[in-house]
């Protein structure tokens, strides 16, 4: 079997395994059958309505994806970039952080659009999200700052942080990294990573001049605004479908959202676990019972992923059927 291939099986492995021991280790003291109980108990409609969100922020991306492809002057089938968007989520539930590779190739084959093309565009796309993301966690910390530095300290990550940044050793490691960088600079730059990246930096670059390219370049960042907005409207309006969270507000929701996203990006299929910890540790914080906020986490996150795993699925069977037809002329 081919090296490369063995290597992303254990790392598909590893990566479940991780998330599977969190989520066990987040739970193991709860019974999750009173849990998906719960849902008697439960307004199903705002759990429903957040999903409805979803959708639509994935519609979201695609549109604002299709006009970063149209600036490239490739005229793209709003639908079908749709289809790819939500086979990348799919794909992200079994292949961590795949999704955005994934969806470059469903649109090659989709599309008359080359990989390395598609792929400029996404980088471009997550650097933009990256810019909204810090706004955002700005934005939280400036208005639930007691609470977030209370979440790091019990969980001894600010003292760790601080002795860590204070360590001599760590500094003299960053400056004997950075001479032998000058030394070996030449050698650098023939290696395939450097080439790699080089690449990536040119993906990204065409990618800036397409934006600079656009006719609508204020409904592009209206979008990028527009889908972290539907982010957080479908963590906050769940808070409805549980009794046992009247009275906490958006600004809970808000540092609820921000540390969940914190999950999100964990090596891990969905954020399986990593969110949970995330989630439930922050709820407490504001006083909801521990058994109560992993229920919220619980029922909510396993709604996300039916949904997304449900579409994504169609998605695939649809884009493959379109793909076929269009190949055979019909």
């Amino acid at each position: 079997m081919d090296l490369n291939k063995v290597k992303k099986i254990i790392q598909i492995i590893f990566s479940l395994a991780l998330g599977i021991f969190i989520f066990w280790y987040v739970y193991k003291d709860q019974n999750l059958g009173e849990m998906i109980a719960e849902l008697k108990h439960t307004h199903i409609i705002w759990l429903i309505i957040p999903m409805l969100i979803a959708l639509l922020s994935h519609f979201l991306r695609a549109v604002r994806w299709k006009m970063l492809l149209d600036s490239l002057g490739k005229e793209v089938n709003v639908w079908r970039v749709f289809g790819a968007v939500l086979v990348a989520y799919f794909m992200n539930y079994i292949f961590p952080r795949a999704g955005e590779v994934v969806r470059c190739g469903v649109v090659k084959q989709q599309e008359d659009i080359s990989f390395t093309e598609a792929l400029g565009t996404v980088i471009v796309e997550r650097s933009v999200d990256l810019i909204v993301n810090l706004s955002v966690v700005i934005l939280a910390i400036l208005l639930q700052y007691n609470m977030i530095l209370l979440f790091f300290e019990k969980h001894n990550m600010t003292e760790g942080l601080i002795n860590l940044i204070n360590n001599p050793l760590l500094w003299i490691v960053f400056a004997l990294l950075f001479c032998l960088a000058f030394v070996f600079r030449k050698k650098i730059v023939e290696t395939s990573l450097f080439k790699k990246v080089a690449e990536m930096a040119k993906n990204v670059w065409v990618g800036i001049k397409s934006i600079s390219k656009m006719e609508h370049k204020g409904l592009f960042i209206f979008y990028s605004i527009m889908i972290f907005v539907c982010y957080y409207l479908m963590y906050y309006l769940c808070f409805f479908a549980f009794d046992f969270l009247d009275g906490y507000g958006p600004l809970c929701a808000l540092a609820g959202f921000i540390m969940g996203s914190f999950g999100i990006i964990a090596p891990v299929q969905g954020g399986l676990g990593a969110w949970h910890f995330m989630v439930i540790n922050t709820m407490v914080l504001y006083g909801l019972g521990e058994y109560e906020a992993g229920t919220f986490a619980f029922l909510v996150h396993g709604g996300q992923t039916v949904l997304q795993l449900t579409t994504g699925f169609i998605a695939l069977i649809a884009l493959n059927i379109v793909g076929k037809k269009r190949k055979s002329g019909l």
